[in-house]
């Protein structure tokens, strides 16, 4: 019975309210050394479900055999500062780490207190790579202004296409090596299917007179991206990261169409923004007047994909080209539409790892999810060569395995993590086209 009741124990993360303070057991087993994958999800959960302002104690503990009960043991200090800083990665705010209070558990006590304030991507790899760097602009919003970053992303901000009437500062970040879609957690798959990236940016604006101020775009005039290596492609469209999962990246089209019948020969068309905010009505009032607008709608299609010719740097040609109406991580993607099937391989059982799949002929990546010791990758393309990349640390040293797979095959890897530096792992990710 004692067997069962430890094997509960470490598979389980219990939650206790005391005092309006939720308090939670994050348990470890003896000689563990790093967060699992296991805890990690754990932590995560606890996004979904806390109010706002509310704190949360987390206390570190580990099944005692001796004693047959939970106790603080003498890593537990350790085990704090490892959920500090995976808590922290994910958008919690840490309150404070008391120690030795009283307590019903053996040992020094110690917990960490977190708030949820600022939600944040989760990216498991945030700790061995450095974030990618902004860039900032000051610009005057009355004015037509074009911004170049420094990877080649163009942006055109119309007078008065940010709703501020003093100068604002905008903040880009570029994305568009296929390492820094790895080292920075951000995988190109819509709704677990496979998107090919044209690049990636990042992009905020805030108030110069009050950093604090966040600034949105006018939803009737937008803001023109120019990205550096989808903006020749005419199958490439605007995808932008999904509101419902905070600290999960998940693509989506931002303008979504709906129509519907309201009488005799009348049609609204409602576009809607990623949020179902609506962005435009139009009514129309006879069939007619309906396909012709259809018609319309085709042809300007048609001639989008007709017109692919090398990009001017001035206005009227950056007016026409896609545009974004909110603010945060926007991508530029297509679609693969080829047959797509799902792919499972064993997961390393010895460490917690992030795996990755790299497409040999197509700009995309995919990530894997683990659940029951298996890693699967959604929906990736049939018959395709890629390259599988398996990465983990922990404090004292980086892992790594990486080797060549055929997604029609029924060869199934078997992960070997070996040991490397930071720089040979580097160097490997720069090799990934």
């Amino acid at each position: 019975m004692k067997n069962l009741i430890f094997i509960a124990f470490f598979t389980i993360l219990t939650h206790q309210t005391v005092a309006q303070k939720t308090r939670y057991n994050l348990l470890y087993t003896p000689g563990q050394t790093v967060l699992s994958t296991e805890q990690k999800a754990s932590i995560k959960e606890i996004c979904t479900w806390i109010k706002p302002k509310e704190t949360v104690s987390i206390f570190p503990l580990t099944y005692d055999k001796e004693y047959d009960k939970l106790s603080f043991s003498r890593s537990a200090t350790n085990y704090a500062e490892q959920i500090i800083v995976y808590a922290k990665s994910i958008g919690f705010e840490i309150m404070g780490t008391p120690k030795n209070f009283p307590s019903t558990y053996r040992g020094l006590s110690i917990s960490v207190n977190i708030k949820y304030t600022n939600p944040k991507l989760i990216n498991e790899l945030a700790s061995l790579f450095p974030e990618k760097p902004s860039q900032f602009f000051i610009i005057d919003p009355t004015k037509d202004t074009v911004i170049f970053g420094n990877e080649g992303t163009k942006l055109l901000f119309v007078a008065n296409s940010l709703m501020c009437p003093n100068k604002v500062r905008v903040e880009l970040k570029e994305f568009y090596a296929i390492d820094d879609y790895i080292k920075s957690g951000l995988p190109t798959s819509s709704n677990g299917k496979l998107i090919e990236t044209g690049g990636s940016i990042y992009l905020d604006a805030t108030a110069e007179n009050n950093p604090k101020k966040k600034v949105k775009i006018d939803p009737n005039k937008g803001v023109a991206v120019d990205f550096t290596i989808g903006k020749n492609d005419p199958d490439m469209e605007i995808f932008v990261k999904d509101k419902r999962y905070p600290n999960q990246l998940n693509w989506v089209r931002p303008n979504q169409k709906q129509s519907k019948r309201e009488g005799s020969w009348e049609m609204t068309e409602t576009i809607l923004n990623a949020d179902s905010s609506i962005q435009s009505e139009q009514v129309f009032t006879s069939k007619e007047e309906w396909e012709a607008h259809l018609q319309k709608q085709k042809a300007a299609k048609e001639k989008k994909k007709r017109d692919v010719k090398t990009i001017q740097k001035t206005q009227q040609k950056m007016a026409s080209k896609l545009k974004v109406y909110n603010l945060g991580f926007i991508n530029c993607d297509k679609f693969y539409n080829e047959p797509m099937m799902a792919y499972i391989i064993p997961a390393d059982q010895e460490r917690a790892a992030t795996y990755y799949l790299v497409f040999k002929d197509i700009r995309g990546v995919m990530q894997g999810l683990i659940n029951n010791k298996q890693v699967t990758f959604g929906s990736v393309p049939k018959n395709k060569e890629a390259t599988l990349i398996v990465m983990s640390y922990n404090e004292k040293q980086t892992y790594l395995y990486n080797t060549e797979v055929n997604l029609g095959k029924s060869d199934i890897p078997q992960i070997e993590l070996k040991p490397v530096s930071e720089s040979y792992l580097n160097t490997q990710l720069a090799l990934l086209k």
